[in-house]
């Protein structure tokens, strides 16, 4: 599939629907089992990161709501002893060179759950800043979790020639 500013090889029946974007090139692939995969070529993609909460033990909160008992822990994750935060992340990192660059890749622990994907924080420096990348799907079948991560091996990235 050709994106201009990047091509991977991908299954024949994966569908491109481009998003509207105004700072960067971003879009939609639809898998053959409806399973969606984002991409964001651009200065504001996402990191990927799993967690957006913050985790803290249950006898550290005791603490905490002691000190300031007004506290919004609503957005808290609350654990026992006996867990941790790896408990709550669902997808397994690792870090490789794709096309040259550094990326993290994620891989569900548990396929159907946790994100597939790869994130590069800098692939060049343009006129927002630096141009970040991503491409990834949320909870996808074990066949589409497959595919994306055989496509991300055979990623390639447009590199602009200078004159």
């Amino acid at each position: 599939m050709d994106f201009h500013s990047f091509t991977f090889q991908a299954p024949k029946d994966w569908h491109q629907l481009r998003l509207d974007a105004y700072d960067s090139n971003a879009g939609i692939i639809v898998t053959k089992n409806h399973d969606s995969i984002y991409y964001d070529y651009g200065p504001y993609s996402n990191s990927l990161e799993q967690l957006s909460a913050p985790i803290i033990t249950r006898k550290d909160m005791n603490e905490l709501l002691k000190v300031n008992p007004d506290i919004d822990t609503t957005e808290f994750i609350i654990i026992n002893a006996n867990e941790t935060q790896e408990d709550f992340i669902q997808s397994k990192v690792t870090y490789k060179k794709i096309d040259g660059y550094k990326a993290k890749i994620l891989e569900p622990k548990q396929a159907g759950k946790g994100i597939t994907g790869i994130y590069i924080d800098s692939l060049k420096t343009g006129s927002l800043g630096k141009i970040r990348f991503n491409l990834y799907g949320t909870n996808l079948k074990k066949e589409s979790q497959t595919e994306l991560l055989k496509a991300i091996q055979t990623l390639r990235f447009t590199k602009k020639r200078s004159n």
